[in-house]
């Protein structure tokens, strides 16, 4: 299933993606901002003490958490990895919520468009 979560994301419409409404969606979600990681990124994590979802039981019990760099350095220019960064994210909620990254992008790109 990985193989297709690449085949049918659009990594232009990932790049078009706001910190805003990234922050927006995991916050929504029950994802806590944990710290920022300077000079650019932000790890998120579950609350504490909540259990994995059903079919991730048997991955080695640790805190899941994701790293985000999640800030822009300007309306025009990202940071260099901006684009692959949020596609990773893109597959690790996706598997988080076992679902396609496809329909978490559209959820996400659905937020308001605030940067």
């Amino acid at each position: 299933m990985l193989v297709q979560q690449y085949v049918f994301l659009d990594s232009d419409a990932a790049a078009n993606l706001t910190p805003a409404q990234v922050e927006s969606y995991l916050e929504s979600k029950g994802w806590v901002k944990a710290e920022t990681v300077p000079p650019a990124g932000q790890v998120w994590t579950r609350p504490e003490g909540e259990a994995l979802p059903g079919h991730l039981q048997d991955l080695p019990k640790r805190k899941p958490h994701l790293v985000w760099p999640a800030y822009l350095t300007s309306l025009t220019s990202r940071l260099r990895d901006y684009t692959g960064r949020t596609v990773d994210l893109l597959l690790i909620l996706a598997l988080f919520e076992h679902r396609l990254a496809s329909a978490v992008l559209a959820d996400i790109a659905s937020q308001s468009p605030s940067a």
